[in-house]
């Protein structure tokens, strides 16, 4: 089976499966970002190239995130603009990497 992963060229590290949190937040060029708490310990798994390189870009357009309403009700009424914190990252710094996972047999199952 065929997968695809990213990988941060400098540092190595697969961007992590995340819970919580968008993907945005994970930068290893940044001690600030998103806490270790927040990793699943596993990489995320992705099934075509073109999403991958789809995320890329999507994680360099809007870096650190967040939705801020003005109105407290969130009603749909209320201003709403996006915070971006720029923390210097570059789509050059994220590759994307193909992967074969082989199921192994074990016990005569598989």
């Amino acid at each position: 089976m065929i997968y695809y992963m990213i990988r941060h060229k400098a540092t190595g590290e697969f961007m992590p499966q995340l819970k919580g949190k968008g993907y945005s937040h994970w930068n290893p060029n940044n001690p600030n970002s998103i806490s270790s708490n927040k990793f699943t310990g596993s990489p995320r798994l992705l099934p075509t190239i073109r999403i991958a390189k789809r995320i890329i870009s999507q994680w360099n357009s809007l870096p650190n995130a967040f939705n801020n309403y003005r109105d407290s009700t969130f009603s749909n009424e209320g201003e709403s603009f996006i915070d971006i914190k720029l923390d210097g990252r570059k789509k050059e710094d994220l590759e994307v990497v193909e992967v074969d996972i082989i199921l192994k047999e074990k016990d005569g199952a598989v």
